[in-house]
């Protein structure tokens, strides 16, 4: 009985921490095939989740970012997908330990290795008052989760909400991305 809850207790953890289960093995998401990826993407994309069941990865495998996704097709999701070709994930959950929110995901596989693009919209940085992000809570927020999004791999843009619909924003994305 002991090994069997150490298993897993194990493979709760590898799954925590950014390993995926296919079938009966388990890998880190960094070294997954294109193909693999692939079967992820297919495989969760047809089940249906709820807030009480369901993967959450912080990855493109999370019912919360694939609901998500499904959910949202606004102006700059359909912008980057015209002029660029890349998928856009709106409010992406990119943590398991947390509950932050990128305000946009790009997360690619390119060349044998993922890249992750975050993209947040800095609206209110000229309100006044303690509220939202302008406060002292709100600033360390954002301190908090911008360091937590870099010490976990992703390329950080941030813009103004009349910002984002720009050659400036395809140009910050295509020098990460190309």
């Amino acid at each position: 009985m002991a090994k069997n809850n150490f298993g897993t207790a194990l493979v709760k953890n590898l799954k925590q921490n950014g390993w995926v289960q296919l079938g009966d093995t388990i890998k880190r998401k960094d070294k997954l095939t294109e193909e693999e990826k692939e079967q992820i993407c297919i495989s969760t994309s047809k089940k249906k989740y709820n807030s009480t069941q369901g993967l959450k990865t912080a990855w493109i495998d999370d019912y919360r970012n694939l609901r998500n996704k499904e959910h949202q097709k606004d102006p700059f999701i359909l912008f980057v997908k015209q002029e660029l070709g890349l998928d856009v994930w709106p409010e992406f959950f990119f943590s398991t330990e947390r509950l932050y929110r990128i305000d946009y995901a790009i997360p690619i596989a390119k060349d044998g290795k993922i890249l992750k693009i975050a993209i947040e919209q800095e609206g209110g940085i000229w309100a006044k008052g303690n509220s939202g992000h302008s406060s002292g809570v709100g600033i360390k927020r954002d301190m908090e989760k911008n360091n937590l999004l870099q010490s976990l791999g992703w390329r950080l843009i941030r813009r103004q909400p009349s910002e984002m619909l720009t050659i400036q924003t395809l140009r910050f994305i295509s020098e990460v991305y190309f």
